[in-house]
């Protein structure tokens, strides 16, 4: 293949070259010096216990991960294959994060102990994967790959980056050289593959993903550089990154298409195709990590820019970014439905933003995500969660490649929790601390201990106490119109009110085609057809049509719901007071089975006061049902 690479790469590469190093702008704490607490961290702590540390989590659910690699049956139907080889990585990556947070030698030592029972499936020549065919690494013949599976899947390459990354994360917990050991020889034979084929990593995975699920591997290759310094990994990455910025402006083209200034979705024709939002933010976590080895400005201005057309175009009720996994346009749509993964990865990015930049507006999406789409995609039990997170109806429970335990949103819950634990508090190169979120925890930074609690965002008034004075800046978050702080004499105790704003968030939109209760649309039959089997019915009804408006207390929003006391024709009733100049109050309640409950009274004047009940969003319904009943909605 011809490398297409542009003079402003070429000089990136140059930069990247002379060694330069960028630092970030603010530095958080080591994740056993987090405690967070709260209605989050006893979900967090429940999901913890059934999925990481319980006999079932450590023998059935890793061992049902682990036997993609036993059997290497991932590509048993030939001419492309599944993706049951990423499950493994993505348990090790949030365990072994999980187990330094918690300071638990036991889940260590199981953490190493499993590393040591995936090695010893390593091939001599270092691969490690799901795949029998280690070459299976793009579709050759489309129309025979299409009459097996339907469509053109191969995901050898990602597979393996999640074990290589896992493996990375485990040797970061453990110190075991001989897993950083298994790691460089997973890379090397990788990438000695793709140079003895002549293969870019742009032209291999998924046909009509244009390689972004081969291409996120920068990001644990770039991870895997830091650690041993050896030069070869940043070549590769290196060598990868002009596929991003061709003259033939071949997909995704990032550093070409970045400051457009359409949509994303807008880049080229069939965005339900190739826009697939999980692979695409996972490489541009990569370019930001590249960044930061590099220096390349000009990859910290492409994702940068490319966040900031995500915020404005796609933009969901649920404050995670697109649709059904997809950039389709999700600030334009009435419905609302969303990967849990896509919230995971958009709470990624914007950390990343926020450690290099420091600026607030990535926390802001940072709290939206992670308090409503992301907290709803988890039960509360901690046994499983959410595939998507609808804005009505039911969640979307979902098992995959005929796995029982395992599921690509599942596993990366572990990885949310601890990036919102690594953000609570930061300190800039000025010595400045920084109280970024709110959420009760016990955080120990350069020896300096904060103590924040207050139920926030449920409670509207939040203390924060620091062991020994310092200089301490407080996150006016965006919503919020006013924060009122109040400072003890000794300066180590602040009492801090936020306005919590409840609002109406008008839907200002009319709903085009792609809304419409169609067949042939794919939006409508994600949404509907992808209901559990017996509950299309009721995920067909709750598929709106008409604008609708939402409301919102603080970063929370508010759902009306059966464990609120709505009926499910209450909650399937279609009329609204979007756009009618409705003003909302919401007085709090004494919950029992949420975390939030307000009284809500919606009023106009010249019109009935309208009154209801509803609960924060993702108490809603973060649990399985079998009832065959709507559960919530968040349209008022």
């Amino acid at each position: 293949m011809t490398k297409v690479m542009s003079a402003g790469v070429a000089a990136a590469c140059a930069l990247a070259a002379a060694g330069v190093i960028a630092g970030d702008a603010m530095r958080g704490p080591e994740l056993k010096d987090v405690k967070l607490g709260g209605w989050p961290a006893e979900k967090m702590h429940a999901f913890f216990d059934a999925r990481m540390r319980s006999r079932c989590a450590q023998r059935d659910v890793f061992g049902e991960a682990r036997r993609a690699f036993e059997r290497r049956d991932d590509d048993a139907k030939g001419y492309g294959g599944v993706w049951r080889g990423e499950f493994w990585g993505k348990l090790m990556l949030g365990t072994a994060r999980v187990a330094q947070y918690l300071g638990d030698p036991s889940l260590n030592a199981f953490v190493k102990d499993e590393c040591h029972r995936l090695m010893e499936l390593q091939d001599p020549d270092g691969y490690l994967g799901s795949y029998a065919d280690k070459e299976l690494v793009s579709i050759t013949d489309p129309a025979k790959t299409k009459s097996i599976y339907g469509w053109y899947p191969v995901w050898n390459i990602w597979n393996r980056k999640y074990a290589i990354w896992g493996m990375i994360e485990a040797y970061r917990a453990t110190g075991d050289e001989t897993i950083l050991d298994s790691v460089k020889r997973q890379a090397d034979q990788l990438i000695s593959m793709l140079e003895r084929r002549k293969l870019r990593l742009h032209d291999t995975g998924t046909l009509e993903m244009n390689g972004l699920p081969s291409m996120s591997i920068i990001k644990p290759i770039v991870v895997l550089y830091e650690i041993t310094g050896d030069k070869r990994y940043l070549d590769f990455v290196r060598d990868t990154i002009p596929d991003w910025d061709r003259d033939d402006n071949a997909p995704p083209n990032f550093f070409r298409n970045a400051k457009k200034d359409g949509p994303l979705r807008e880049w080229y024709p069939q965005p339900e195709f190739w826009a697939k939002s999980y692979e695409l933010m996972s490489c541009l976590d990569g370019l930001l990590e590249y960044y930061r080895v590099s220096g390349d400005a000009k990859c910290l201005d492409a994702v940068a820019a490319i966040r900031d057309n995500l915020d404005r175009t796609e933009l969901n009720p649920l404050g995670s970014v697109g649709f059904g996994d997809k950039f389709i346009g999700g600030v334009e749509r009435v419905n609302a439905l969303n990967e849990v993964c896509d919230a995971i990865h958009w709470i990624r990015l914007n950390l990343d933003l926020f450690l290099i930049t420091g600026e607030d507006k990535y926390l802001d999406s940072m709290e939206l995500a992670y308090f409503n789409c992301f907290l709803a995609g988890v039960h509360r039990d901690g046994q499983w969660g959410a595939f998507f997170v609808r804005g009505q109806g039911r969640h979307e429970d979902q098992h995959q490649v005929g796995y029982c335990y395992n599921h690509c949103c599942v596993n990366n819950v572990p990885r949310t929790f601890m990036d919102m634990a690594s953000a609570a508090v930061t300190v800039d190169a000025k010595g400045v601390y920084h109280v970024n979120l709110f959420q009760d925890a016990t955080v120990t930074l350069d020896g300096v201990k904060f103590e924040i609690s207050g139920n926030y965002p449920v409670g509207e008034k939040v203390t924060v106490r620091t062991s020994k004075p310092v200089k301490v800046n407080f996150r006016k978050p965006a919503w919020c119109r006013s924060m009122n702080t109040v400072v003890n004499d000794d300066m180590t105790e602040f009492a801090i009110t936020f306005d919590m704003n409840p609002r109406i968030v008008d839907r200002d939109i009319t709903p085009s085609d792609v809304d419409a209760p169609d067949r042939t649309k794919w939006a409508y039959n994600r949404y509907a057809d992808n209901a559990p089997k017996g509950k299309n019915e009721d995920m067909r009804r709750a598929y709106r049509t008409k604008p609708a408006a939402f409301v919102m207390w603080g970063p929370l929003v508010l759902a009306k719901a059966q464990r609120a006391g709505a009926t499910k024709e209450q909650l399937l009733d279609d009329s609204t007071v979007n756009g009618q100049g409705y003003s909302v109050k919401a007085v709090p309640l004494a919950a029992k089975d949420t975390w939030g409950l307000w009284d809500i009274t919606l009023s106009k004047p010249g019109s009935p006061d309208v009154k209801t009940r509803a609960c924060d969003f993702q108490s809603a319904g973060d649990d399985p049902s079998d009832e065959g009943m709507v559960l919530f909605s968040i349209w008022f």
